[in-house]
């Protein structure tokens, strides 16, 4: 029985869906919406290389299927090839399916693109199935062919969406530290102005220099130097709201954009983070920051200009004045 001319516009039409979209996380959404007209149940798994992990990035249909699980648990991955199981006839259940779905056929196949390993899609066929019947067996050829397909056509388009971002991210991350770049900083802060300003709402910038860090390079060497804009640019990353924006703006610079937040209460939190960051250079790990301290500069919008420029230019000569009077402290913008 071949696959029907209806699925395989199904999967065409998804695939074109898959093309238009912006990054993973709407691929997703456009497989959630499209593999139910293809099969009943299934999950779609991303490979999470940190903690060397399936997780179910979107599931459908009548489960429940594991959320997550060990890449070891699944024989498709083991063997990198599809894994088909028939009721109790053909193949041993993988692991990871559950019990009460084990007298159902499924499929597991990796979804592996010129080496790098995306994921696992994982389909139950709708029906039970013994293997005994021919229409059955013939049913069971389409499906399969039809999960291969659907499954290299998803494969490849996250592939290509994860390359664009990678590449994205090229142009816009700082590679030392993980923050954004100073470019990217500017249209970022351009878009969080002109929403502040629609909603008539506080936003303030935090702009931050490394004190005396030419000095510094001279005395340690220009990689411990590194090392102290590394763990600057960590540290700073990590104290940040997932609202806010955090900014490597130069060799020694960084900037925090901090929307809905007053002068009043931005000063407060960047003399924090001053003082946080003595508390963060006790640890051994992080002992370099022990020989730097940080000059702070902070304007808000309205008081100290309504543009990108004149926020920034405020900010940064805060920064000059905090130097000029000695040096590892916050000053507010004139």
């Amino acid at each position: 029985m071949a696959v029907t001319k209806r699925k395989i516009k199904n999967v065409i039409k998804m695939g074109d869906l898959l093309c238009a979209s912006f990054n993973l996380e709407e691929a997703y959404g456009v497989i959630g919406q499209e593999m139910p007209r293809l099969f009943p149940a299934g999950a779609c798994y991303r490979f999470d290389h940190a903690r060397n992990l399936l997780d179910a990035a979107v599931s459908w249909g009548d489960g429940p299927l594991e959320t997550v699980f060990a890449r070891d648990d699944c024989f498709a991955v083991r063997r990198s090839r599809p894994h088909l199981v028939v009721g109790t006839d053909e193949g041993i259940p993988c692991p990871h399916i559950s019990r009460r779905m084990q007298d159902r056929a499924s499929i597991c196949v990796p979804m592996n693109v010129h080496g790098v390993f995306m994921g696992l899609m994982h389909i139950l066929f709708p029906y039970p199935l013994s293997a005994s019947n021919r229409l059955e067996k013939e049913k069971l050829g389409a499906d399969e062919q039809l999960a291969l397909i659907a499954t290299r056509q998803i494969s490849l388009a996250l592939r290509n969406i994860q390359l664009r971002e990678e590449l994205s991210n090229l142009s816009t991350i700082d590679a030392l530290t993980g923050l954004i770049n100073r470019g990217h900083l500017e249209e970022k802060l351009n878009r969080e102005l002109k929403k502040a300003q629609r909603e008539e709402k506080p936003l303030s910038i935090v702009f931050i220099d490394i004190d005396h860090l030419g000095q510094f390079n001279r005395m340690h060497g220009l990689e411990a130097g590194e090392r102290v804009i590394q763990d600057l640019g960590h540290f700073l990353g990590e104290q940040i709201r997932e609202t806010e924006i955090a900014c490597r703006w130069g060799a020694d610079e960084f900037a925090l954009i901090l929307p809905g937040s007053t002068l009043a209460a931005t000063q407060r939190r960047a003399e924090n983070l001053r003082e946080l960051l003595k508390d963060h250079a006790a640890y051994d790990d992080h002992k370099q920051m022990r020989r730097v301290t940080l000059s702070i500069g902070v304007a808000s919008l309205p008081d100290h200009g309504e543009t990108a420029g004149d926020l920034l230019q405020s900010a940064r000569s805060a920064v000059k004045r905090a130097k000029s009077e000695g040096r590892d402290r916050v000053r507010i913008a004139d």
